[in-house]
């Protein structure tokens, strides 16, 4: 019995050794495949970081900046870059004190970068001032290709302020902008496409105030597709291939509120040969009646105008289930004007100079 006993217990011993040195080598080779693997995830970031950097300066932009430190093992993939700077081909720089990427280890492509330090966007055309940007939070998610193609990209701020020296700032309480993803052209689809999403509340600056409607404006949306590849050149000689290639943009939903006024538009717009906008937006718009006597009071129009306007506005409108005096008209661009129906306006400027 005694034998048995202790072959028992040997055999246990064994079992338990076995069981612990077992459990060791299987720790040993989880730590060791978390050490690899997030290396790994490492490079990759790395990687496509530098890859776009690449592209960039390919296309004629200037990039320098600090030592890039990579950490946050083993939950998240870091990126520190101190004093990044770009330089365009246009002239115009971009600089902050710093900026910081981050990802987790199984997907390091798909990046939220920290923007709420301080930018300056500088070197603007015909020596503009130089803007401040700053806000309370500032985040963006990225999304990358090992190659160092940007697919898509997201912001959203709150309380963002926008200054130039001896200006008034520009002040958006949230900011909510998508861009992305991107659609090369293809045979079946001619044109690349690319998608543009932006929500944004309480827009102000003093000078809303010299607006008819005063401000600030309460709430803008923008989802559309811009349709063509904006090439490698200066803004003005860029828009101008654009547009004759065939570029447009599409808007599938725009609304406004401004005010008295609330506007919702959806069409197609390019820009015209002196880059002008330039297109037609099928909208309906509530308030309109009450913008007219804003524009009476300011003395933008007289009373003869006003009392024109107003006539042509009741023609073209009815009251909807709010009480609300609506219009069904199309917004049209040409020549430089913007007309509402067969109301014109005011003249329209050029997007880039």
């Amino acid at each position: 019995m005694s034998v048995d006993t202790d072959q028992n217990t040997s055999q246990s011993s064994n079992i338990a050794k076995k069981l612990v040195i077992s459990g060791l080598v299987l720790c040993v080779l989880f730590i060791g495949f978390s050490v690899a693997f997030w290396f790994w995830a490492a490079n990759q970031m790395e990687t496509s970081l530098n890859r776009w950097s690449e592209k960039q300066r390919s296309r004629g932009f200037e990039i320098s900046h600090g030592p890039l430190s990579i950490s946050g093992f083993p939950f998240l993939v870091q990126a520190d870059l101190k004093d990044p700077q770009i330089k365009s081909p246009d002239g115009w720089h971009w600089q902050t004190p710093r900026l910081s990427a981050e990802a987790t280890p199984w997907s390091p492509l798909s990046m939220t970068v920290d923007l709420s330090t301080e930018h300056i966007i500088d070197g603007l055309p015909n020596n503009h001032p130089a803007i401040t940007i700053k806000s309370s939070y500032a985040k963006s998610t990225a999304q990358l290709t090992l190659e160092g193609e940007l697919l898509n990209a997201r912001l959203q701020a709150d309380k963002l302020v926008v200054t130039r020296e001896s200006h008034h700032p520009l002040t958006i309480t949230t900011l909510d902008t998508t861009l992305g993803p991107l659609k090369p052209a293809s045979t079946q689809n001619p044109l690349q496409e690319f998608n543009i999403l932006i929500k944004a509340q309480d827009i102000n600056h003093p000078e809303l105030d010299k607006t008819p409607l005063k401000g600030p404006i309460t709430q803008l949306n923008i989802d559309g597709t811009l349709y063509g590849a904006i090439p490698k050149a200066k803004l003005k000689k860029a828009l101008h291939i654009w547009r004759d290639t065939g570029g447009f943009l599409s808007l599938h939903d725009m609304s406004l509120r401004w005010g008295p006024l609330l506007m919702d538009a959806k069409g197609k717009m390019t820009v015209d040969s002196l880059l002008r906008p330039s297109g037609q937006l099928d909208s309906r718009i509530e308030g309109a009646g009450a913008v007219v006597k804003k524009l009476e009071k300011t003395g933008l129009i007289n009373k003869g105008q006003s009392f024109g306007i107003k006539l042509s506005l009741a023609a073209l409108g009815k009251t909807n289930e709010r009480g609300r005096h609506e219009i069904n008209v199309p917004l049209v661009m040409q020549d430089g004007w913007l007309s509402i129906g067969p109301v014109t306006l005011l003249r329209l400027p050029p997007v880039a100079q």
